[in-house]
């Protein structure tokens, strides 16, 4: 199967709303599932795709709760489907080393942590991956993700970076975060306007710019707008439950 699936779980900044979880993202290939981040209400919303919501490996762009929350959760689901019997075999949570967080990543022989370094490349299943250390409080990585002659590259939490053009150039998706209108514009620190993103996949070439990331406030259609001020290619808001295939 050539067919790389990314299916927004949820998309939302800072908290859960009753319709949206916070960040999650499942990227799928040859029967092997990766989560980009682990939010608030994400495992229940998962198990729509997954039995037991329960993914093949979990990334983690940094440890704020928004992209963090449901950790714990999926550990015990881990936990109580290998104890039936329905499952078997530690699940690898990667993620940046040197944070008390990390160190919580390995639970038992249920869960593992598993180091990943900006300017390393890891194989994590069928995808070849490459992190970039993004500017933002606590620390952050973006992620690139090459597989099947495709790419996608997920900023995760991040003020704007020079080096970020380079990172995403011509990739066929570019799924980043637009937390901010552009009214907001220096005055929110480790976050990107919805203006600045717009820069950022012109530069890059993008085939295609996904939104996420949003605010509890304003209407997310603005954000939309002030991107395509930007850049002329394809832009959608990556809203929960929506696939978009790679190839």
């Amino acid at each position: 199967m050539d067919e790389v699936k990314l299916t927004i779980i949820g998309s939302m900044g800072a908290y859960a709303t009753a319709d949206n979880p916070s960040s999650g993202y499942l990227l799928q290939h040859d029967g092997f599932s990766l989560m980009l981040d682990f939010g608030s209400a994400v495992h229940a919303s998962l198990q729509r795709h997954l039995d037991s919501g329960i993914p093949d490996a979990v990334y983690f762009s940094h440890y704020h709760p928004d992209h963090t929350a449901d950790a714990g959760v999926l550990q015990h689901a881990v936990k109580v489907q290998t104890d039936l019997g329905n499952r078997s075999g530690c699940l690898p949570f990667y993620g940046m080393p040197g944070n008390a967080f990390y160190e919580k990543l390995t639970y038992h022989n249920y869960t593992n942590k598993e180091p990943v370094i900006a300017g390393e490349t890891h194989a994590i299943g069928p995808f070849s991956c490459s992190f970039l250390e993004n500017p933002h409080p606590d620390g952050s990585l973006c992620i690139r993700v090459e597989c099947a002659g495709r790419s996608l590259v997920y900023t995760g939490d991040t003020g704007w970076n020079e080096k970020l053009a380079d990172f995403a150039a011509g990739c066929d998706l570019l799924l980043c975060e637009s937390s901010l209108f552009n009214r907001f514009k220096g005055l929110v620190q480790g976050h990107l306007t919805a203006g600045e993103v717009g820069v950022l996949a012109s530069k890059s070439e993008v085939g295609q710019l996904l939104l996420c990331h949003f605010p509890h406030y304003g209407n997310i259609e603005e954000l939309k707008n002030e991107a395509a001020a930007e850049f002329e290619g394809i832009i959608n808001l990556a809203l929960p439950q929506a696939v978009y295939n790679l190839t």
